[in-house]
């Protein structure tokens, strides 16, 4: 049987979901459609076409070669489907099957005929075999394609649900966080902390100095690989080729019209984990224990599978038209306005691929953010108008409807919070401190985020920022003065004390580590990273539990203290919180540096620190390269701020605040703290990058995986 444009169009088409209720009605259905019947309008390949007494009575003698009972079904079954059109004929299938046997053509005849066909086509017993054989494996892959795309899309839902369980496992069992097994050690230690490859893994590689990705954990890693493995043999997997089919389309066509079937519905049910991952996800951010970085991460991951999947897709569905009807025929079907929106969707899909990678949201967020949603739609709009002939589109519809129900939660809680909109802005030193009074206040853990939209920039930009205290129901947070909205937002208040901005608060967000139910806690922050571990510090604080407590904060300048100078002097006002403040540059010479040092080393001979916390050495690290508007510290409203900084610092802080004027060293704190005898310890880092992977190495170097006693690891890199 000549292989005709009209057959290779029908044949290299997404395999549909077929209206067909058996193999039988399938089988007719797709072989007619490859003839130019008299009055059949349809262009869809999954309905009869009533509007044709030709396409009848061609339909009769088709489904004769079935059995009486598939014969039957069919017959039912189109009657059914053309009385919705109101086309359908009132005659018995008998009737119509005589008068079609009294007149017809052959196959050959039918497709060698120009202009419409005014008679019914007969099709031969060998060629309606060909046809259900290869409309059977044809249904066969698309059935394995789905269950496949389930199966990748479940699997992202195993690893939530494990975490999950995990997660709970130690909420119900609160003891268990005072030890730790042999095994749980050993994966802790070489699965679950490491970074992939060597120590680096919040600080981003660099290229000729241009940044260009970050390094994810281990565990984070095998499970994208394991996704992607998983996506690779789905896609080479039982294509169900069979020789019988040979008459409608040989065997090399056979497996690449199925791999770029199985690839498209395979992309399209990957939908829905995408824009699951896409979510600010503050339900499944707390069940999971999951960071906002590891959800954009399998994201991003998930996103690349599909892209690839996409390729292979269109790559798959190009050579197979090639094959089987050259360029001219190619162009002629490719031009369609389904296909045409398929490359559409295919082409936004690349370019959001390219404009998401690491540099260009480190340094033109604003413009990755806006292009990033303008190409999201163009990507829907273009797959749903690709996808209008198939039920498969389903999949689409269930990932808008996810997304969109995010999307509409997040703007009912913005709104029902932030009627007015109006936020207390001040700027201090070279941060900002905003202050919000929302209508509705959330219920805040410490730990937890929330988002600021400042509207006077956009409407639909937000930055995440942390919760540096709660007063009044009054929520402060600070921002440190970097690039993009934080510059713009401290240049708009740098030269008035105070000032009314229109700021909109989303949150809460993030997950809340259970830092109060360990022995002995160690806090890390470097820079502005100081306001989620702050928020840790008054709520041990106000716990009243008898912990022990070790609060650092390194520090490029001695003003920037007045960002949380009250916080500060709360929590020292308990003997079991130690506060270790590290001015690391701006206030001493070096000489008086190095006498600083040597006289602290010295102090330390004796009772200086406790054991769990020792600040002896230099660490040379970079806190923040960022400019400085140097500002006199103003710590509450009711000080006088007219002395110097250093005459601010002595009257306004307890003696239980530390200050030293060099760089902590984070490995030799870290390992001093993991050898206290305490029966457990959670070591909590908020800050530069190079310090948390600082922190994160030293644990992972001190850890015994052999089990005994539990030490777990924290960070937040939201600051």
């Amino acid at each position: 049987m000549p292989k005709h444009y009209t057959l290779i169009a029908i044949s290299a088409c997404l395999v549909p979901a077929f209206a067909a209720s058996s193999l039988c009605e399938a089988t007719c259905i797709a072989y007619l459609q490859q003839f130019n019947l008299e009055g059949c309008w349809t262009d869809k390949i999954t309905v009869p076409c009533c509007f044709s007494f030709q396409y009848v009575e061609s339909y009769t003698l088709c489904i004769a070669h079935c059995s009486v009972k598939e014969r039957l079904a069919a017959w039912k079954s189109f009657r059914q489907i053309c009385r919705i059109s109101t086309c359908a004929s009132n005659n018995s299938y008998d009737d119509v099957y005589f008068t079609a046997l009294d007149s017809n053509i052959n196959e050959q005849d039918a497709l060698t005929r120009d202009g419409p066909l005014d008679t019914a086509v007969n099709i031969s017993w060998d060629n309606f075999v060909a046809w259900s054989a290869y409309q059977d494996a044809t249904a066969r892959n698309s059935r394995n394609s789905k269950i496949f795309g389930a199966i990748l899309a479940g699997y992202w839902a195993l690893l939530m649900a494990i975490s999950w369980f995990s997660k709970l496992y130690y909420h119900i069992r609160p003891a268990q966080l005072s030890e730790r097994g042999r095994l749980s050690a050993y994966i802790q230690k070489h699965v679950i902390l490491p970074s992939l490859h060597g120590s680096r893994h919040a600080e981003p590689v660099l290229i000729y100095g241009i940044p260009v990705t970050t390094i994810p954990l281990r565990w984070q890693a095998y499970s994208c690989v394991l996704f992607m493995v998983l996506n690779l043999i789905f896609l080479v997997a039982e294509f169900n080729v069979t020789g019988a089919a040979s008459l409608v389309i040989d065997e090399t066509s056979q497996a690449t019209l199925y791999a770029a079937n199985r690839s498209g519905i395979m992309a399209v049910t990957l939908m829905v984990p995408l824009l699951q991952f896409a979510g600010r996800n503050s339900l499944l951010t707390r069940m999971t224990g999951w960071s906002n970085d590891t959800f954009k991460l399998f994201h991003r991951w998930t996103a690349r599978t599909l892209v690839l999947d996409s390729l292979v897709h269109s790559i798959g569905i190009t050579a197979y038209y090639l094959r089987n009807g050259g360029a001219t025929k190619y162009r002629a079907v490719i031009l369609r306005n389904v296909n045409i929106f398929g490359i559409v969707g295919v082409a936004a899909s690349c370019m959001i691929l390219i404009q998401a990678q690491y540099v260009f949201q480190r340094y033109w967020y604003e413009i990755f953010l806006t292009l990033h949603l303008v190409l999201t739609i163009v990507f829907f709009i273009a797959l749903r108008i690709h996808l209008s002939n198939y039920t498969f589109v389903y999949y689409l519809y269930v990932a808008i409807i996810i997304y969109a129900v995010d999307r509409l939660v997040r703007l009912v809680r913005v709104l029902s919070g932030n009627i007015s909109g109006s936020a207390e802005i001040h700027a201090n030193a070279d941060a900002t401190q905003i202050i919000i009074k929302p209508l509705v206040p959330f219920k805040y853990r410490p730990g937890q985020h929330a988002f600021l939209y400042v509207l006077r920039f956009n409407l639909w930009q937000s930055n995440p920022f942390s919760v540096a205290e709660i007063r009044d129901n009054k929520y402060i947070f600070v921002a440190k003065r970097r690039r993009g909205v934080t510059s713009r937002l401290h240049g708009y208040a740098v030269d008035r004390d105070t000032h009314r901005a229109r700021i909109w608060l989303e949150g809460p967000h993030g997950t809340s580590y259970p830092l109060e139910r360990y022995d002995s806690v160690l806090l890390l922050a470097g820079g502005i990273g100081i306001t989620a571990a702050i928020s840790y510090a008054v709520h041990l604080k106000d716990k009243g539990r008898k912990q022990q407590v070790a609060f650092l904060w390194a520090v490029r300048e001695k003003e920037s203290v007045s960002w949380i100078a009250s916080q500060l002097r709360h929590i020292a006002e308990n003997d079991f919180i130690e506060v270790h403040v590290f001015v690391t540059s701006g206030e001493k010479e070096v000489a008086e540096d190095k006498m600083e040092i040597v006289q602290f080393e010295e102090a330390m001979d004796g009772d200086g620190l406790s054991s769990h916390s020792d600040c002896r050495t230099v660490f040379e690290m970079d806190i923040d390269d960022d400019d400085r508007l140097h500002k006199e510290p103003v710590f509450d409203d009711n000080y006088d701020s007219n002395g110097t900084s250093e005459q601010l610092l002595d009257k306004f802080f307890p003696s239980t605040v530390h200050f030293h004027y060099y760089r902590p060293r984070i490995s030799r704190i870290v390992r001093d703290s993991m050898n206290h005898e305490s029966k457990s310890l959670a070591v909590f880092a908020c800050g530069p990058v190079r310090m948390l992977d600082e922190a994160r190495s030293a644990v992972i170097e001190n850890l015994n995986d052999k089990g005994g006693k539990r030490i777990d690891y924290f960070e937040d890199a939201f600051a």
